[in-house]
């Protein structure tokens, strides 16, 4: 029965510790929605401003629903993980129960055996009675092993009698954590259904200019199309340049090693035919110099990224982890997705866009070097950094903070996005590539 018991207060425990892990990670959850669901607000509040609907505003409460239907998914999740909890409490504390009563009932028993059949004075008979001195250590040892398992009953007692009260107490804690959490999943139905309410009314309104937003649509795609070939002229041209850099110094370093080597070998046959002299020491001190520069100068016979191997390396090895460019919410994923207004119009983004308020600036995520700052018209500027073999594209921008060349810092700004009026939005387009092909950012962007 004890082994019983004490087995199922582990598994209690490993029960309890397991919940408070998925309550945790809900309520990390619970944190990101609820900072999303704060920077829709704030761009909700921006655009109200104008007093225009416009599609951008479709696509920033189409986000906001979507974040509160993430809440109010996490919420559920945490009231099941509750229940669960819950339910685990109330056998935990029946079992100790029974247990209590178990221990209270085996103490009464020792109580009266010892009051009405041992008494202290018949105890002391009990031993002096005794027919030799052995068995008089005997019946001392079992008076003494007898008193003390009656402390131990009743330090049992009060040990179970503690967890009990332990148990009350996070159950009274659970309780309370499941109402509260209930309480505020009902505050975010409401909310939910009146962001359902005002996007409707919003694509009424704009139903009726839908000609206008695909007109707005085609020269947007041709404008982004535009700015992706040019991207990726850059790209494929910077890669180019050090894959032939790569050559032009392998040919080099062939060359030189050639050179070193025949100019050696007349020195090695005059030192045979006649004895070394001060004039063949240079010779020689050269060739050792020539053979001790050889080991950094054959270093960047690699091509040029792999001379960025430690930057690449941590790179990538911070997918996942990286800064956001700017502080926002993503309005336009990464791929192929159906428009946010127009029926049957799929678009596909080569990178993702990151709407944030307005007079906010871009920033690094990750150190690296400036490799282009250009500008296309329609498309304001961007600027490409460099991180070994990976680099990342800030688009959308009005100032640059940078040029060509600069070594950056991860979060230093780059440049301040544009404010676009007319479409009452302020949005990076972000990108990133490994060597010349695309990736996903927001897989390597922090969550």
């Amino acid at each position: 029965m004890r082994c019983l018991f004490s087995i199922l207060i582990l598994l209690g425990i490993s029960v309890s510790v397991c919940s408070q892990e998925t309550v945790k990670s809900l309520k990390r959850k619970q944190r990101q929605a609820k900072q999303n669901i704060e920077m829709t607000n704030k761009l909700l509040n921006e655009n109200k401003k104008s007093q225009k609907t416009t599609a951008n505003s479709i696509t920033v409460i189409s986000r906001q629903i979507e974040e509160r239907e993430n809440l109010i998914k996490a919420l559920n999740d945490e009231v099941g993980v509750l229940d669960r909890d819950l339910s685990n409490i109330n056998a935990e504390k029946s079992q100790l129960e029974e247990k209590l009563q178990e221990l209270r009932k085996e103490y009464a028993k020792l109580l009266y055996h010892y009051y009405f059949h041992k008494t202290k004075s018949n105890a002391v008979f009990y031993i002096l009675s005794s027919e030799s001195l052995t068995q008089g250590f005997r019946r001392l040892r079992y008076v003494q092993q007898y008193s003390n398992y009656r402390k131990e009953q009743a330090q049992k007692i009060q040990q179970v009698t503690d967890e009990l009260g332990q148990k009350e107490t996070l159950l009274s804690r659970v309780k309370e954590e499941k109402h509260n959490t209930l309480k505020g999943k009902q505050v975010e139905s409401n909310k939910l259904l009146k962001s359902k309410e005002s996007k409707q009314k919003m694509l009424t309104e704009l139903s009726q200019k839908e000609s206008d937003l695909k007109v707005k649509l085609e020269k947007q795609q041709r404008q982004v199309e535009v700015l992706n070939k040019k991207i990726d002229d850059m790209i494929a041209a910077e890669i180019a340049k050090q894959e032939a850099q790569r050559k032009a110094k392998a040919k080099a370093e062939a060359e030189r090693k050639a050179k070193a080597a025949a100019s050696k070998k007349p020195a090695t046959a005059s030192s045979t035919t006649t004895k070394p002299s001060s004039p063949t020491t240079p010779s020689s001190s050269s060739a050792s110099s020539s053979s001790a520069s050889s080991a950094p100068v054959a270093k960047p016979t690699a091509p040029a990224s792999e001379g960025k191997s430690l930057v690449s390396g941590g790179f990538e090895s911070n997918r996942g982890r990286l800064p956001w460019p700017v502080r926002g919410i993503v309005t336009g994923h990464f791929g192929l997705h159906p428009h946010p207004v127009l029926d049957h119009v799929q678009v596909n983004n080569k990178g993702i866009y990151i709407q944030t308020t307005a007079n906010s600036d871009a920033s690094a995520v990750y150190d690296g070097e400036v490799t282009q700052v250009f500008a296309i018209p329609g498309n304001n500027n961007a600027i490409i950094v460099k991180h070994g073999i990976y680099r990342t594209v800030y688009a959308n921008l009005t100032a640059t903070y940078v040029k060509v060349g600069d070594k950056v810092k991860a979060r230093q700004k780059l440049g301040r996005v544009f404010v676009d009026q007319e479409a009452d939005k302020t949005e990076l387009y972000f990108m990133l590539y490994k060597e010349s092909v695309l990736q996903n950012p927001e897989l390597w962007l922090a969550r």
